[in-house]
């Protein structure tokens, strides 16, 4: 049952690093676009300059759920070698649990952060549109990456090894 939710969890945060991705090409190609009306037309895309911000934070958090379904933290595993592989294994699910409060502190504030900003009616600087669609998107992959490490946090447990082979020493 975990290795089909772990499997399904793996293939949602690929797609959700998709979508980042995609955002964030579109985004490069707007930007170049700006920088060449600016130059030969003195024309600037607004938006580009107006939804920097919301593109970069909603296209990293899209990483961040693969980042953590694929355990591609840094790990120092030549530790195991002084402390032991008992201790090593402690420590792993010392740092999955470790990682699992901070994204739980994380996607709480970025949730309150989120609903403040619809309370608020924030929109951006120049054409007003609204960011609140944007931080509730970002606050979803947060609580999404929060419930991956929860995988991670069990698979930590129950002694799985890591999910990607690079990560053993």
């Amino acid at each position: 049952m975990i290795g089909t939710l772990e499997g399904a969890a793996r293939k949602l945060a690929r797609g959700l690093a998709a979508v980042g991705l995609g955002v964030l090409l579109v985004f490069a190609a707007t930007t170049i676009a700006d920088g060449l009306l600016r130059f030969f037309f003195a024309a600037p895309i607004d938006a580009v300059r107006d939804l920097g911000g919301l593109v970069a934070a909603f296209a990293v958090a899209c990483c961040i759920p693969l980042a953590i379904i694929e355990r591609s933290s840094i790990t120092i595993r030549f530790v195991t070698s002084f402390i032991g592989l008992r201790a090593g294994r402690v420590a792993d699910v010392a740092a999955a649990v470790l990682v699992e409060v901070v994204l739980g502190l994380m996607a709480w504030r970025f949730v309150l952060f989120a609903r403040q900003a619809v309370l608020d009616g924030n929109s951006t600087w120049m054409l007003r549109i609204p960011t609140a669609p944007v931080w509730g998107a970002v606050a979803a992959m947060i609580v999404v990456a929060a419930l991956m490490q929860l995988l991670v946090v069990h698979a930590c447990i129950v002694g799985v090894a890591p999910a990607r082979a690079e990560h053993v020493a």
